[in-house]
């Protein structure tokens, strides 16, 4: 009997240090992939073209630039004037300061207790990749980052009063260093075109705060949104999406890479798995279309229209919209005439980058 219960009991123990043993291994074979990573020869990009001069304009797109000029437009309307007597007469400069420093506040408590914050000693790597990004794209400064644990592929920058840059776990695992500088170099974009707080307000992220902002403030945002329809909400994110993309490919300079990147943001597997053919996938974009006109041809016009105006309002509700057609802008800019100079305009000295990861 004695016999029996040791061997129950050596084989429950044996069991749970194999399955302990097995937990460890991923996190193991991780840790051994960054060691390798960061000792690379080449590693952090230091071979990639600072281009001489790059303005915002040489990578963002008419439409996006356009239909920005035209959300900054926006007035106050009189009778809200009349009650808070603001300095500005533009909604977008207003709210701005209105509501800047109490959403830092709240994005901050909520990004410092969903991650780790990049600096010299924690993922100080991934700090210099970012440096190495704004130093291609031009930007004076590198926002704060954070690796957030999430099972889900995502870069993106939040906080247009103080900005961050959010990596999520599962993005540093699975990307290779040139589709993590494409990633970075997105959001980087995003920043330089000044679209962190149109994505804030157009994604809600100022409603939650109607407690504190007060009334006004409420109102002025339902004035603002109520101009925008989601047609031309729609043409904004499709524009402003292929700009960040376009940054991105700056950043990595590598075309593959960044096709890679695109795609697995919804895929998500490793990077050594991803296998992706331009060719083939604006093939089977090509498929789609095909389809809908079939559809289309086959309707009223007032019908075609409705499915239409359904299917970008769709694309709104994605994490990545509109790939297929940002998929094929990005491979006409990578042949462009326009792109190809900044890679041969290249900069005498790096230039310099101020870091706020201490």
């Amino acid at each position: 009997m004695a016999e029996e219960h040791n061997i129950h009991f050596d084989t429950a123990y044996a069991s749970y240090h194999l399955q302990k043993l097995l937990q460890s291994v991923p996190i193991a074979f991780f840790t051994f992939l960054v060691s390798i990573w960061t000792c690379c020869p080449g590693y952090g990009a230091s071979d990639s073209v600072i281009p001489e001069n790059l303005a915002v304009t040489d990578f963002q797109t008419v439409e996006d630039r356009q239909l920005i000029d035209k959300f900054r437009s926006y007035q106050i309307p009189t009778f809200i004037k009349k009650i808070i007597k603001p300095e500005e007469s533009d909604i977008v400069p207003w709210l701005r300061v209105k509501a800047g420093e109490t959403h830092d506040y709240q994005l901050t408590i909520e990004t410092m207790r969903r991650g780790v914050m990049v600096t010299e000693e924690q993922f100080g790597w991934v700090k210099k990749d970012v440096q190495r990004c704004a130093e291609v794209l031009h930007l004076p400064e590198i926002p704060f980052i954070f690796i957030v644990g999430d099972q889900v592929m995502y870069a993106e920058i939040v906080n247009f009063h103080d900005p961050f840059l959010l990596l999520s776990s599962d993005l540093i695992e699975k990307s290779d260093p040139a589709e993590l500088r494409f990633a970075i170099g997105r959001e980087l974009g995003h920043l330089k075109c000044d679209h962190i707080f149109y994505h804030t307000l157009f994604s809600g992220g100022l409603s939650s705060m109607d407690f504190v902002l007060g009334k006004w403030v409420q109102e002025l945002i339902k004035s603002f949104l109520g101009k925008i329809s989601d047609l031309i909400l729609a043409d904004w994110v499709l524009a402003s999406e292929i700009s960040a993309d376009r940054a991105g490919l700056i950043a990595c300079q590598d075309l593959a890479a960044a096709n890679r990147a695109l795609i697995n943001f919804r895929l998500a597997v490793p990077a050594n798995m991803v296998a992706i053919s331009a060719e083939d996938y604006l093939k089977q974009a090509k498929i789609v279309d095909q389809k809908r006109q079939i559809i289309l041809e086959k309707l009223p016009p007032t019908a075609q229209d409705a499915i239409n105006n359904w299917e970008k309002s769709s694309q709104l509700k994605l994490a990545q919209p509109f790939l297929f057609a940002r998929f094929k802008a990005l491979q006409e800019y990578a042949n462009s005439e326009a792109y190809q100079k900044l890679l041969t305009a290249k900069s005498d000295s790096p230039n310099s980058v101020d870091s706020q990861n201490q």
